[in-house]
């Protein structure tokens, strides 16, 4: 009998989500922090999302948390030409999401003396909440974890500056692989209609 309502129930509620919606969006924290840029495209059916994003010409050299005092002082700076990966997972309530990332970072450190690059792969998650502002129109606060399980560089190496060598270990991701973001962005109904919450205009717009 519990069965036979909760089918009844969920038949007289149609998802929240349309069938089938695209959306781009772009990270503030890196032309605001960082310097460089990152864009995204998020594929949604119904509840499943799959995401993926491309950064470049990233600067955590004043970053805190990322490059040790010691190798700042002396000059050291810390570059990510590029970053890409892709994520999967679902919309839990409304347009809270949970993702799982896969991420490839290229890492390069100068010393004015010294130039080395590696690369890292990350495997992570991230929480987020997409706040449609007016009609398909968006902000994304997210949190990511993302930890390194790889490097081509495992065991650091030397490199010279003019106080003297030292040795580079492999940076994280983010301040121990934690950090946040607000992303930006539009998204496309292509088939079905969003019924989520918006702040401004239209409030859970439906075609009947």
């Amino acid at each position: 009998m519990w069965m036979w309502f909760s089918s009844l129930a969920m038949a007289a509620s149609p998802s929240p989500y349309p069938e089938l919606q695209i959306a781009v969006h772009g990270g503030l924290v890196q032309p605001l922090l960082v310097r460089g840029f990152n864009a995204a495209v998020d594929v949604r059916a119904g509840r499943f999302v799959a995401s993926y994003s491309h950064g470049e010409g990233l600067d955590f050299t004043r970053t805190p948390g990322v490059l040790p005092d010691a190798q700042r002082e002396v000059g050291v700076t810390v570059r990510q030409p590029w970053t890409t990966g892709f994520g999967i997972g679902a919309s839990v309530v409304d347009e809270l999401t949970v993702l799982v990332d896969f991420k490839v970072h290229r890492i390069e450190v100068d010393t004015g003396l010294d130039v080395a690059a590696y690369s890292t792969v990350t495997l992570g998650g991230e929480v987020g909440y997409r706040l449609f502002v007016v009609d398909n129109f968006f902000i994304h606060p997210v949190v990511r974890f993302w930890p390194t399980i790889a490097t081509t560089a495992p065991n650091g190496f030397q490199l010279e500056t003019e106080a003297g060598a030292f040795q580079h270990d492999p940076l994280p991701v983010g301040a121990g692989s934690f950090f946040a973001n607000v992303l930006v962005g539009y998204a496309f109904d292509v088939k079905g209609t969003r019924r989520t919450f918006t702040l401004f205009g239209k409030k859970r717009a439906r075609k009947d």
